[in-house]
């Protein structure tokens, strides 16, 4: 909000189309000349208030019940008016975290496509907050953002997460829901706090005092980006001197990683072809090319014409080849495939396959490629999203003001290069944002990662240990933590089934929450025994029934290790609600864990409510220590 002409306004989280909180209070603020007297009117209920020194007022409405849509007016001593219509009252969340739940419903459109075919709900609102960094001071507003309802023309924008939560909400409750997401891919947990808290950790407080340095960060900045810039454009003079080698075309299987076939550690550009024989009756015809994912970017040809680009790894390549490009007989298509870091690849296990009306053609086995000479990896350029404290600032403060019922936090990936501070600094970023939104018991659902490996090889255990911190993280009142160990992708950072972890959010909040007898909860180890070799483990459901194994044993994902610390394999059964497990190669246990991998599969324990139980370690010396209250 700005004042410059010391006139009535609104933040834009209350502007046409929001949704406001119901219960015993819902805060109205907004700006004013100084001194300035404010009248409300919204349904049967008018409040007044008067504006600060600064021109800073705020107002509560109180009992308000879910509805609308209903009008909301605004009157100054001055004779100034604001009149907010389509307002509706209902229950209303943040969305959080990094881009698992920025991820939009348009990259999953191929996997939910009834999704897109619905009518509109006007009741269902999603605000989402456009990126903005900011180190030296929170923002008081927004600098762009709005809000929209679901219709087949915004679905698409809407995150994956956010859109199938709101709408297990809608169904449930029946009341307008709003989603407020306020995500940023790459985030880190220390992006999400502020200034005070960064500067309880030495690492990130030196980061700060960089970022809040801005011509220095700025001239930094700038010159990393020029490099990278640099570097692409000697990567296109190589491409270049390449298209005339063409009598040097070796033979490879795709998909593969480009160390399968000699290319270790290449950094470069490498061209990729195959030539596909089409029927008369598909020439000139539209049509679909799917080719997974690659490291780093691409861009693609078919018969000469350029298909699509991707600048990056992530995102899936789903490219339309337009009309009058295929012919009869021999097509050909190539990729141009740019690998930066010494990790490329065609990813194993994607789709990659030629749709043209009703023929399939896959496009796994026999390829070309031709390479490059091989280059420096290219340079770093800081990922703003990074930053300790700018998405805090820019982002998420203008919303504190704002009431809402609940937090849904969906991160941690970006901070596997740091796993074992992750724990602190998550607790204490959660109890940052209840004493902002002035609520010690404000309640979190925390998604805990799921299952991934493709990237992790040389994370060592990093992700085990955030799903462990985020577990841990229930140990504050009114958290929950969701597991997804199971709707993971091996292969992909960003997993598809959206609506299974928004599900289990959504079941979580039920039970939570609104207190309602549903089971939110996978099994958890409430005791365990040791005797000699053996370990007993004893697991509660809330069910009170036993552990279900959907493939397995039950006893695959358990490891035991001794005094020398090496972990092995157990042996063992399942029985009812208890696993007993043991190792011949330990004599003498001194911790166990379960499921600490970055993808386990098979033996995975589910109560019979299909909710899965979440990784956990433990130490036998660290857990008698705390029994006798050292």
């Amino acid at each position: 909000m700005q004042n410059n002409e010391k006139r009535l306004m609104l933040p834009k989280l209350i502007s046409h189309g929001c949704v406001l909180q119901t219960g015993e209070k819902t805060r109205i603020w907004g700006l004013a000349a100084p001194g300035e007297g404010v009248t409300l009117r919204l349904l049967n209920q008018e409040i007044s208030c008067r504006a600060d020194g600064d021109g800073n007022w705020e107002a509560y409405f109180h009992h308000l019940q879910p509805g609308g849509p209903v009008i909301m007016e605004l009157f100054s001593q001055s004779g100034e008016t604001i009149r907010v219509t389509d307002v509706y009252l209902g229950e209303v969340f943040i969305c959080s975290g990094q881009s698992n739940m920025e991820l939009p419903m348009n990259r999953v459109k191929d996997q939910y496509p009834m999704e897109f075919e619905k009518q509109g709900d006007a009741k269902f609102r999603l605000y989402k907050v456009k990126e903005n960094y900011e180190f030296q001071a929170p923002l008081k507003d927004h600098l762009e953002a709005s809000w929209k309802e679901c219709s087949p023309e915004t679905i698409g924008e809407f995150s994956a997460v956010s859109y199938f939560f709101g709408k297990f909400m809608r169904e449930d409750r029946r009341v307008p829901i709003g989603l407020i997401n306020v995500s940023l891919g790459g985030s880190t947990v220390e992006a999400w706090m502020g200034e005070e808290e960064a500067a309880m950790y030495p690492d990130i407080k030196e980061e700060l005092d960089q970022c809040r340095n801005q011509k220095l960060f700025e001239k930094k900045l700038a010159g990393q980006i020029q490099a990278h810039e640099k570097w692409y454009e000697n990567i296109r003079d190589l491409e270049k001197a390449m298209d005339r080698n063409r009598d040097k075309w070796k033979e490879v299987t795709l998909p593969a990683f480009l160390k399968d076939f000699g290319l270790n550690d290449f950094n470069g550009v490498i061209w990729f072809r195959k030539r596909v024989m089409l029927p008369e009756q598909l020439e000139g015809k539209k049509a679909k090319l799917w080719l997974g994912t690659m490291v780093d970017s691409d861009r693609t040809y078919v018969n000469g014409v350029l298909v699509g680009e991707t600048g990056y790894q992530y995102p899936p390549r789903k490219y339309n080849i337009p009309e009058g490009v295929l012919k009869a007989g021999e097509n050909e298509i190539r990729i141009s495939l740019v690998c930066e870091h010494g990790a490329g690849r065609v990813t194993p296990g994607k789709i990659y396959t030629l749709f043209a009306e009703e023929a399939v053609i896959v496009l796994d086995g026999r390829w070309e490629y031709l390479s490059s000479m091989r280059c420096e990896p290219a340079p770093g350029v800081d990922l703003m999203s990074r930053k300790p404290t700018g998405l805090y600032n820019g982002m998420l403060a203008p919303c504190f003001p704002y009431m809402i019922r609940g937090v849904l936090w969906y991160q941690g990936e970006s901070n596997d290069e740091r796993p074992d501070s992750y724990e602190e600094r998550l607790q204490q970023m959660i109890l940052l944002w209840r004493k902002k939104w002035k609520s010690d018991s404000l309640p979190f659902v925390i998604a805990q990662l799921p299952g991934f490996s493709i990237d992790l090889a040389d994370k060592g255990d990093a992700w085990p240990r955030i799903r462990q911190a985020q577990r841990k993280a229930a140990g504050l009142k009114n958290v929950a933590v969701t597991v997804n160990l199971d709707v993971g992708e091996e292969n992909d950072l960003h997993p598809l089934n959206k609506r299974e972890v928004a599900y289990r959010m959504f079941l979580a909040v039920k039970g939570m929450i609104f207190g309602e007898h549903v089971i939110y909860r996978g099994p958890w180890l409430s005791d365990f025994d040791v005797s000699g070799e053996w370990i007993t483990l004893t697991f509660e459901t809330e069910d009170k029934k036993g552990l279900v194994v959907h493939e397995g044993t039950g006893v695959e994902q358990f490891e035991i290790a001794g005094p020398d610390g090496i972990c092995h394999p157990v042996t063992g059964k399942l029985k009812d609600n208890q696993v007993l497990i043991h190792s011949n190669m330990v004599k003498q246990p001194v911790f166990f864990r379960y499921c600490w991998s970055n993808a386990p599969k098979t033996g995975l324990l589910y109560n019979e409510a299909g909710l899965p139980a979440s990784p956990f370690e433990i130490s036998l010396l660290s857990y008698r220590k705390s029994r006798s209250g050292q």
